[in-house]
């Protein structure tokens, strides 16, 4: 699941990340707390590259539950343009 979610949040931004989120339920708790985890361990080993994959879904987790709430949409920024 962590993998997955990264590579999808790669690929695809938050809004893909949340609707995979979406579709993972609770697990997707158990997905965040592994890639923290795994964030900790890559980087007492000095393995900056798997690390800021890890620390790239940590870091957006809370966006991607906001769009995965909201249904799918990106919380507006209260601009317009």
């Amino acid at each position: 699941m962590v993998h997955h979610l990264i590579r999808v949040l790669e690929s695809g931004g938050e809004v893909a990340a949340a609707s995979l989120v979406a579709k993972l339920g609770s697990k997707a708790e158990v997905a965040r707390e592994l890639a923290y985890r795994l964030y900790s361990i890559c980087e007492r080993k000095k393995r900056a590259q798997e690390a800021r994959s890890y620390n790239s879904l940590v870091q957006s987790w809370p966006e991607i539950i906001l769009i995965a709430r909201a249904g799918g949409k990106p919380r507006s920024t209260g601009r317009t343009v």
